[in-house]
């Protein structure tokens, strides 16, 4: 079943590459970013040959983390490999005021006890991704809830509070009622103490995080320290491929905690055009590889993809498993084969309309718009009953009991009395 592009990257992905040269590390490094701050800087950490501190920061403003997530966490595996000591912080302080980084509105506060829900299983979601044994795990409010606000304020001092304003987010924000809260124009400040406090060498982080970033540098040389260098990586589309980012606000994401099967079949949905950048996300792809990977994703783009989704699955789960969840995928959706263990019961009350039993059925998975294009769209289709099969365009079509329905191409539900 593995295919030589397969096979290649998933017998890298345990690899240590404390041995490779400083060149060969650069050309697994550089592919990943989307803009470094300074490349000059980076090879020269990397020459000095001590062991560098690389951080990476993620707020817990909710409880499921996706695979946009995993972009930067596979830039900070390349370095726990290298042998470098890799700190990650749960924003469990910062949560609470929120990243305003690319809003166009200001974020809901949330509270302290919705915090620590959404950190719950955190560390569970990325273990796959690094080596939490040898990782040091941090919460930031161990040191931002103890900090005086003398302290804070003297930090804060060092910061121009003009080039603060100058960010494109919050000038467009002060165009309208919107505006600016200086609970948000503090956030990268925040941020910037976490990097003191580790006294980092290297942060890693979407390039939406390149201002707090920025800043963060701004504030370690005030404070008499080397400024960190900044790896920014890029915001993958959704599986849309719409343009937008991948987002639950957008329904168009790979949760971590999803099942194999799940996540094999949402790879893929992507469209061709989102495939060469996912491979440079989420495996071990050298510069030189590229040209030759595009040319093979454009010869052969299903082939590519299948094995883009089985890289993908066993990195959260196992090679075994993304074995399974292609045969899986192949067996229905190739040869248009089910068996029983593919469906999934829903019990419900007749007589119940098409909307209203998928609304049941995808339990707030998926928004009711969306729900709503589906069938528009005509993504439901009924694979047995009592007219035989047909798809069901309109919202009032009526479901009835023991009606196997197909929603998109993942999902089978078998409608049941309650």
């Amino acid at each position: 079943m593995d295919t030589p592009w397969f096979s290649r990257f998933f017998e890298r992905v345990g690899i240590a590459l404390i041995k490779i040269s400083q060149d060969d590390f650069l050309a697994l490094v550089l592919p990943k970013c989307k803009q470094i701050i300074t490349q000059s800087e980076l090879e020269h950490l990397l020459s000095s040959g001590r062991r560098l501190k690389i951080k990476l920061g993620i707020d817990a403003t909710g409880a499921q983390l996706h695979l946009g997530h995993a972009v930067p966490l596979m830039l900070l595996r390349l370095f726990q490999r290298r042998g470098h000591e890799i700190h990650f912080i749960i924003g469990d302080f910062t949560g609470q005021i929120g990243d305003p980084s690319g809003r166009g509105d200001k974020r809901a506060q949330l509270s302290s006890k919705e915090i620590q829900k959404n950190i719950k299983t955190y560390t569970k979601q990325i273990a796959p991704f690094i080596d939490l044994k040898k990782a040091k795990v941090h919460k930031n409010s161990k040191w931002l809830s103890r900090m005086s606000l003398s302290e804070y304020l003297r930090i804060a001092g060092a910061i121009n509070f003009s080039a603060v304003a100058q960010r494109d987010d919050f000038r467009e924000r002060s165009k309208t009622d919107a505006g600016v809260t200086l609970r948000e124009a503090a956030y990268a400040s925040l941020m910037a103490i976490d990097s003191v406090q580790l006294k980092t060498d290297i942060e890693i982080g979407g390039i939406d995080q390149l201002l707090n970033m920025m800043q963060a540098r701004e504030v370690m040389e005030a404070e008499g320290l080397a400024s960190e260098v900044v790896l920014t990586t890029p915001l993958i589309e959704g599986t849309a491929g719409d343009g937008r980012k991948m987002s639950k606000s957008f329904n168009n994401f790979i949760a971590l905690e999803s099942s194999a099967e799940d996540q094999f079949g949402l790879v893929m949905s992507i469209p061709d055009s989102l495939i060469l950048s996912y491979y440079i996300s989420f495996a071990d792809v050298y510069e030189h590889e590229i040209s030759e990977l595009k040319r093979f994703i454009e010869q052969h783009p299903l082939d590519a993809k299948k094995e883009l989704a089985m890289l993908i699955v066993a990195l959260m789960h196992s090679k075994k498993d993304s074995q399974k969840a292609r045969a899986d995928f192949e067996r229905k959706f190739s040869k248009q084969e089910y068996t029983k263990s593919d469906e999934k019961q829903i019990f419900t009350k007749f007589p119940v309309l098409v909307f209203d039993a998928l609304t049941d059925a995808f339990e707030a998975t998926h928004s009711k718009s969306s729900i709503r294009i589906l069938i528009k769209q005509g993504g439901v289709r009924r694979l047995d009953g009592e007219d035989g099969q047909k798809i069901l365009t309109s919202l009032d079509d009526e479901i009835k009991p023991g009606d196997l329905i197909k929603v998109g191409k993942m999902n089978l539900f078998r409608f049941v009395q309650k």
